[in-house]
């Protein structure tokens, strides 16, 4: 699935670039964003056909990745154009800050939607109610997480981008919570998701010697944390690097305005 996403978007970029293929890129702009849905859709349904881990095991899974991928992909993206464009002293138009902040508020609502959903139909199922106090109520620093990312990250930003006074800074600050918000998110779903004691044989008592019954813990190593900000680090010098020798980004997005926020 990755290695056709990146095949499709490189085709992609190519048309974009390339004046004599544009004749393909609308097919290769409708083939990305089709794949980018069965890839986000191939990632949730791993979790949600963990049938066994009570945090998993529900088919909202799907959607609610497809949900989170938009919020966070375009809250990145954002962040990436506002700070180029204000690096290269280019301007964005009001009109396009405005509509990239409504839409961005359309996709956290949708993730805040699906969350919503998937802990109420797991609240009717017996089976799952434990894991549910863990995660909403008694969880520690897994509740917590869970909390921040509800109002950090969903509540919180849609303030700033369904504000009446749509800006830069708005949607910077928007964006801001709601990777931060991703982050939270990501982190319930992995680690909470496999902290809360495994049920190995549903219906029966079982007990044993080692950690019975117990929350694991974890701390990410120094390797862990490595690995995770160089990838965005690389990610982000590839993107530096493809811009400033590619034509891939415009000239200009509209004029600035020069009201509250306004646009450089």
């Amino acid at each position: 699935l990755y290695s056709g996403f990146f095949g499709i978007v490189g085709a992609y970029l190519w048309t974009m670039m390339d004046w004599t293929k544009k004749g393909f890129y609308k097919p290769a702009a409708i083939a990305a964003f089709l794949w980018r849905l069965v890839l986000t859709t191939g990632t949730g349904s791993i979790f949600g056909f963990l049938a066994a881990r009570e945090g998993y095991g529900s088919a909202v899974m799907a959607p609610l990745f497809i949900a989170m991928s938009f919020a966070y992909g375009l809250a990145v993206f954002a962040l990436v154009l506002l700070a180029f464009f204000g690096a290269t002293g280019r301007a964005i138009a009001p009109e396009m800050i405005a509509r990239l902040s409504r839409l961005l508020g359309v996709f956290v609502a949708a993730n805040l939607y699906f969350v919503v959903v998937q802990h109420l139909t797991a609240l009717y199922w017996p089976g799952k109610l434990g894991f549910e106090r863990f995660i909403l109520v008694d969880g520690g620093v897994f509740t917590l997480a869970f909390w921040t990312q509800v109002f950090v990250g969903g509540i919180i930003p849609m303030l700033f981008l369904f504000s009446r006074c749509v800006g830069s800074c708005n949607l910077r600050i928007g964006s801001m919570l709601v990777v931060l918000g991703g982050f939270a998110q990501v982190f319930v779903i992995i680690v909470g998701g496999q902290a809360y004691p495994l049920t190995l044989f549903p219906g029966f008592e079982v007990s044993y010697s080692f950690m019975d019954g117990q929350v694991a813990e974890y701390a990410p190593s120094l390797p862990e944390l490595v690995l995770g900000v160089g990838g965005i680090a690389i990610a982000l010098l590839i993107t530096l690097v493809v811009s400033s020798f590619l034509r891939i980004l415009p000239a200009t997005l509209g004029e600035a305005g020069t009201g509250c926020c306004s646009g450089k």
